[in-house]
């Protein structure tokens, strides 16, 4: 890794399938979410409407390319895929000689029968529950986390085996790189972590190049892991303001949450937290401690209301050319300390205001920010 790459979170959620329909309305995707989002107050951009109204099918495989070619042009290094896998004995998902199920996995694995389809690209494991918490209601388990034993670990283990012995994959020192979302939820992390590591190496590998997220959850400590990874806006919210500011968001969260049960059967409700855009930007960009085993992240913008409505969280203030300043700011930085990725939350998490992808507001302006960085780069050497 001789410079700075920029990846981008990928979530694989656009196309119709059967746990969705029955846990939501039948053809759910997160565009059902997108699109029935409204202002909650003035001036507030939703619903947010890819350009040309484009709500594509990511089950298509045509769709994918169009994507991989546009994140290219405009100077995404890679794609960071999320991954969902629970060792549980559940009706949903596919099993694809796993025990336990897997969900949103049809585009990943469209990825993996098509080498034309190519960019550079690694899994990050999302390794929590999925409970009905979307649109106010109650948090009913839908699909537990669990991970099973080492058995199962060899099985999850294999089937992954195929993509990081893909050219397109990404690789840390001959060590296919793999990010774990909620490390501190797995308590046998380092003995799973110590299993794929030994078969790895038996496939020819140096190891897995494992990557932490460092979240309010967990601490600071590497551990067992090669790196850990600050996803964006979340760390700043957790750890990079004052004790003080933290324990002001945590009281107007949950204040919020209990007037809302009042106010949102009248239509009305309290915005569940705001942040600057450039306070949460200069918090990320000034931080010292940044380098080979600490990957920053980056964002463009946040808004989960498509989800959560009033009790979401909002970053006001963003715009392309700020994004792009900071970026910049931010890539020197990386660029200097010898970081090997920054990864931007994200490619198109469309019902968190977290995406990259052209929509009717601000058309490319957010990848034209990219591009224009990455052309900054090349001119620096």
């Amino acid at each position: 890794m001789d410079k700075t790459k920029i990846l981008a979170l990928y979530l694989p959620q656009y196309y119709e399938t059967n746990y969705n329909s029955d846990w939501w309305v039948q053809g759910y995707t997160e565009w059902t979410a997108c699109k029935q989002a409204i202002p909650l107050f003035k001036g507030h951009y939703q619903p947010k409407v890819p350009l040309n109204n484009h709500y594509y099918d990511l089950s298509r495989k045509e769709e994918i390319q169009s994507q991989i070619e546009m994140a290219k042009k405009y100077g995404i290094d890679g794609f960071v895929i999320y991954q969902y896998y629970s060792c549980n004995e559940s009706e949903y998902g596919d099993k694809n000689g796993i025990h336990g199920s897997m969900l949103l996995n049809k585009p990943t694995e469209i990825v993996r029968e098509s080498p034309k389809l190519n960019i550079p690209f690694c899994m990050y494991w999302a390794n929590h529950d999925w409970r009905k918490m979307w649109f106010g209601q109650n948090p009913k388990m839908l699909w537990p986390q669990y991970y099973g034993d080492e058995a199962d670990w060899k099985e999850f283990f294999l089937y992954n085996l195929a993509y990081f012995k893909d050219n397109r994959y990404i690789k840390v020192n001959n060590k296919p790189v793999y990010f774990i979302f909620a490390a501190w939820h797995f308590k046998e992390i380092e003995k799973f972590m110590d299993c794929w590591n030994q078969w790895a190496k038996e496939n020819g590998f140096d190891g897995i190049f494992f990557v932490k997220t460092e979240d309010a959850h967990t601490s600071d400590q590497l551990g067992q892991f090669d790196a850990v990874y600050r996803r964006e806006p979340f760390y700043t919210f957790a750890k990079g303001f004052s004790k003080f500011d933290f324990v002001l968001r945590l009281l107007r969260t949950r204040t919020s949450k209990l007037l809302n049960r009042v106010l949102n059967k009248v239509g009305k409700g309290l915005i569940g937290y705001t942040c600057d855009y450039d306070k949460a930007w200069q918090s990320i960009i000034t931080r010292e401690d940044i380098g080979p085993l600490v990957i920053p992240g980056a964002f463009a913008d946040w808004d989960n209301t498509a989800r959560k409505r009033y009790n979401a969280q909002i970053i006001k203030g963003a715009d392309p050319i700020k994004f792009r300043k900071y970026l910049k700011l931010l890539m020197d930085k990386c660029c200097e300390k010898q970081v090997p990725f920054i990864v931007i939350n994200a490619w198109n998490e469309w019902a968190e205001g977290a995406y990259l992808e052209p929509d009717e507001k601000n058309a490319y302006a957010y990848l034209e920010a990219i591009e224009n960085v990455q052309a900054c780069r090349r001119m620096m050497g």
